[in-house]
C-alpha cells in the first residue's frame, strides 16, 4: 500500500485472520492531522476498496462457516453408529439397521461381527478402516471441524470490526473533507 495507505500514519499492518492476510483496519483519531498534505479522494478510494475486501471475506468465511456446519452433525452421526458397531462387536450381538437405498426407499440389514467400515472420504474416493482406526479418523476430523468453526468466529468477528472501523474511517474523512471544501469555497476559493 502507499504512504497514502488509509489507517494510521505508517499504513496498515496486516493480520492474519483464519489463515488469510488481510489489511488491519485502523481507527483515526485525527482526521484533519491524517489528510494533511494527502488526497481525500484517494484517501476515501483506498478505503473503499478496503471495504470491498473485507465484505468479499466476510462472505468466504459465511459460506466457510455453512459447509462446516453441514459437515458437523455428518460426523457426529458416524462417530455414534461406528461407536455403537464397536460396542455390539465386543458383546457379541447383531445390529439391525435401516439403510436407504433411495430417498424414502430404506431396506433392513443385520450386521453381525462387523470388523471393517467403508468411509466416504470425498472426491469419489471411500476407503475401507478397522472399527477403531475408523473411530480415531471421525472423532480427529470432528475434532478438527469444531476447531475450523471456532477459527471462522474469530475471523468474523475480526472482519466485522474492520468493515465497522472503514465504514466510520470513511464518513469521518468524507465529511472533513466536505467542511474543508465548503470552508474554502466560502472564503474566495483560496486554499
Amino acid at each position: 500500500m502507499s504512504s497514502e495507505g488509509a489507517g494510521s500514519s505508517s499504513g496498515p499492518s496486516p493480520s492474519e485472520s483464519g489463515g488469510m492476510t488481510v489489511p488491519k483496519a485502523e481507527f483515526i483519531e485525527d482526521v484533519a492531522s491524517f489528510l494533511q498534505d494527502k488526497d481525500a479522494d484517494r484517501i476515501l478510494a483506498q478505503l473503499q476498496e478496503n471495504l470491498r475486501t473485507y465484505r468479499m471475506i466476510q462472505e468466504d468465511l459465511v459460506q466457510k462457516r455453512v459447509r462446516t456446519l453441514t459437515k458437523l452433525p455428518e460426523l457426529q452421526r458416524a462417530v455414534e453408529i461406528v461407536k455403537h458397531l464397536i460396542e455390539k462387536q465386543e458383546s457379541g450381538e447383531a445390529t439391525i439397521t435401516d439403510f436407504q437405498l433411495a430417498e424414502g426407499v430404506y431396506a433392513k440389514a443385520k450386521i453381525a461381527g462387523a470388523k471393517t467400515v467403508n468411509l466416504w472420504l470425498g472426491a469419489g474416493v471411500m476407503l475401507e478402516y478397522g472399527l477403531e482406526e475408523a473411530l480415531t479418523l471421525l472423532q480427529e476430523n470432528e475434532a478438527n471441524c469444531r476447531a475450523n468453526l471456532k477459527t471462522n468466529e474469530e475471523s468474523t468477528a475480526y472482519i466485522k470490526d474492520s468493515i465497522t472501523t472503514t465504514e466510520v474511517s470513511i464518513s469521518r474523512i468524507y465529511n472533513h473533507d466536505l467542511e474543508r471544501r465548503r470552508k474554502v469555497k466560502e472564503s474566495g476559493g483560496n486554499s
